[in-house]
Parts: structure tokens; C-alpha cells; sequence
């Protein structure tokens, strides 16, 4: 049986909408005025808000078989299915020359099913399968978060799109997400968008790294995420609200035009705490060893986020 899209919506996680269009479900992580606004700024920020990062299929079957065919679109295509929320298959794009469908058999028996959508890539599905007469619930979940940030936010660099540490903490908290990382961005007073219909208990932002070197002074920085942060309060200042400043990186002595990292980071943490937001201090999290790191040292290794996601989650836990 070919799910339906209607079925693909009960089950899709980490989208804000989904839909059907040039035989394939497609999702979006971002509304069209994020896109928008991140294409005029960037044109390939724009096309890193329409990725699919954190998007995921999420449900219980008791089919003795589930299938997936995806419409291979980009070079970092890439899909990860997890069961009983257990790491079990990965593909490629290699994996899918000869044949994109792709089977795998079940036993029957109840069992959840968790397909992760490429990170870095529009992913898109031209069908979705099990079999005739099956069970097919959406997982349910305990809480729901909004995650903010670059690209170590969106997973950059992680072996596996579903180790980055959103998807980590979303695991741990079993929670509903959203992750939109953006790889490359830096906090700016466009691009949020009050009108997102997604309500989470949980928001997290993680920006100030790029900022670092994006803007000319602090003044224009700080100006940028205090704006940013404005918007956030407003649509959800009832929430959990947690900020997380940079964290180590290895060029951090270099002197861009606005100044100092620790500069950045400072005035990052101030406005955090000037919104009435939880601080995270960056530094805390991921240990300052390149060895935690790929080569630029600046975005953490599948290692790297596993203790990021470690360290976050017991911080998260003390409010």
C-alpha cells in the first residue's frame, strides 16, 4: 500500500509543510517568508533554508515490510532509518544508481519507524510503502522544540545527518521538532517570521559565530540579534526560551573587522540575558580539542556533537 498524502502528513516530523508536487511529498522546514528572506540575502542561504534538515517520517506499523522511494535531487542525498529508535540502515546517493526503491523487511510485530530526510539536501519522496492492510499510527511525542541556529545547528559535517545535536536532543526529550539550520547564516532582523504555525513548549538559538565575521562592528552585530531576539520574545516569550553562545573554535585570535570572538560572544551573551532567556555558555559544551572537530575546527565531528548534545541536555534539565 502507497501512503497517501494525507497519511504523509500525520506522520511527517520536523516540516512545517508538506505537500505533492513533480511526482514526489515535498517539505518544508521554513515558511516561504524565511526563504524568501534568506535567498535576499544569500542566495545560497535561501537554498539552505529549503533543505530538509531535521524533517523525518515518524510512526508505529506492524507491516512486515516498509519501502521508501526518494527523488534523488542533490550531490549530499542521503536518508537514515532508525527502528525501534535504533540507528539501522543508511543510504547514499550511491546506494540509489541502480535502484532508488529501497525495501526492508519487517517481522510483523509492531515496530517504530523513523526515516530521516537529507540534511543538506532537498529530499523528496516519490512513494512511501507498507503493506496492505497494516497498522500505521504517528509517534507521539512528549514535547515540541524549535531549534535556531547555523550550520553546526543544521548538523555540518556530521558522518550522520541524525547525530547532529539537534537531533540528539530531540531524541532524548522525545520531542517534535523544528531545526532550522541554516549553514552559513548568521542572526538578522528578516528572517524571522511571526506567522510560523508551530508551537512549541521548547525554543532554542544558537547564532553569533558567523555573525563574528559576517558583520563589520559589534555595534551592527548586536544590533542584528537584539532585533532577532525582539521577534522571538514577542511571538514566544511564554515559552522555554534558551540562547547557547558560540562555541570554541580554533581561529578565534584572528581579528575580523568587528573585533574580537570573545567580543561577539560577550555581547551574544549579554543580549541573551537581556531578553529574559536561558543562557548556555558555548565553551561549556564541546571541549576546546581539535580533536573533537573536523579540520576548520569549527564544526564539531559526529563526536563532537554527541558530547554537545550530552552537555546541553543536562543543562536543559536543571530548568
Amino acid at each position: 500500500m502507497k501512503l497517501t498524502l494525507e497519511q504523509i502528513k500525520t506522520i511527517s516530523v520536523g516540516a512545517l509543510k508538506v505537500w505533492e508536487a513533480d511526482g514526489a511529498f515535498r517539505f518544508a522546514k521554513c515558511t516561504q517568508k524565511q526563504v524568501d528572506a534568506w535567498y535576499k540575502l544569500d542566495e545560497i542561504l535561501g537554498f539552505r533554508a529549503e533543505t530538509t534538515t531535521g524533517v523525518r517520517l515518524d510512526f508505529h506499523t506492524n507491516s512486515t515490510a516498509f519501502a521508501f522511494t526518494p527523488q534523488i535531487n542533490g550531490e549530499y542525498e542521503r536518508y537514515e532509518l532508525y527502528i525501534d529508535n535504533v540507528f539501522t540502515y543508511y543510504y547514499t546517493k550511491a546506494d540509489f544508481v541502480e535502484n532508488t526503491r529501497k525495501e526492508i523487511v519487517l517481522d510483523g510485530k509492531e515496530h517504530r519507524i523513523t526515516l530521516y530526510l537529507p540534511g543538506h539536501e532537498i529530499g523528496a519522496l516519490e512513494s512511501v510503502e507498507i503493506d496492505d492492510g497494516a497498522t500505521i499510527a504517528p509517534h507521539k511525542f512528549d514535547c515540541k522544540m524549535l531549534f535556531f541556529g547555523d550550520s553546526i545547528t543544521q548538523g555540518w559535517e556530521s558522518t550522520w545527518d541524525a547525530l547532529s545535536y539537534a537531533h540528539n536532543v530531540s531524541r532524548v526529550f522525545n520531542a517534535n521538532s523544528v531545526i532550522q539550520g541554516i549553514g552559513g547564516s548568521y542572526s538578522h532582523n528578516t528572517v524571522f517570521d511571526k506567522e510560523i504555525e508551530f508551537e512549541p513548549e521548547i525554543v532554542i538559538v544558537a547564532y553569533g559565530t558567523n555573525d563574528w565575521k559576517h558583520y563589520q562592528t559589534l555595534e551592527e552585530g548586536r544590533m542584528h540579534f537584539s532585533q532577532f531576539l525582539d521577534q522571538l520574545v514577542e511571538r514566544y516569550g511564554d515559552k522555554k526560551l534558551f540562547g547557547i553562545s558560540p562555541i570554541w573554535r580554533d581561529d578565534y585570535e584572528k581579528d575580523p573587522a568587528m573585533g574580537s570572538f570573545e567580543s561577539c560572544c560577550d555581547y551574544v551573551k549579554e543580549e541573551i540575558k537581556k531578553h529574559n532567556m536561558i543562557l548556555i555558555e558555548g565553551e561549556s559544551l564541546v571541549p576546546p580539542l581539535p580533536e573533537f572537530f573536523i579540520e576548520d575546527v569549527l564544526h564539531p565531528n559526529t563526536s563532537g556533537f554527541g558530547i554537545y548534545a550530552l552537555n546541553l541536555v543536562a543543562q536543559m534539565r536543571q530548568y
